[in-house]
């Protein structure tokens, strides 16, 4: 569901679903594993089949965690119902897509 490593960012892996089921769970991790914010975040849903509200607060958290450090969060592999699903929700105003 959600995996994170630090190389020259930090990368938020996404996969399968992020709903209210597992959201919570999300959010302790990026608690515990986004500290020291001294690089770009960059959530990765190349992976992602579904994001419910509850797992746009995930998202959300992130970008948050970047800008109160001065850093960038990137968007990574949105597609189908999940770009779809971004779009909607005005994320891509915030997240900046890369491939």
């Amino acid at each position: 569901m959600i995996e994170i490593q630090k190389d020259e960012s930090f990368f938020v892996i996404l996969s399968h679903r992020l709903d209210a089921m597992n959201a919570d769970e999300a959010k302790e991790t990026v608690d515990k594993k986004l500290v020291d914010i001294d690089r770009d975040i960059v959530i990765d849903v190349s992976d992602l089949d579904y994001i419910s509200s509850a797992g746009l607060q995930v998202i959300l958290k992130c970008a948050k965690l970047a800008q109160e450090n001065d850093k960038e969060c990137f968007l990574k592999g949105a597609h189908g119902t999940v770009k779809e699903i971004f779009q909607v929700s005005g994320f891509l105003t915030f997240l900046k897509e890369i491939e």
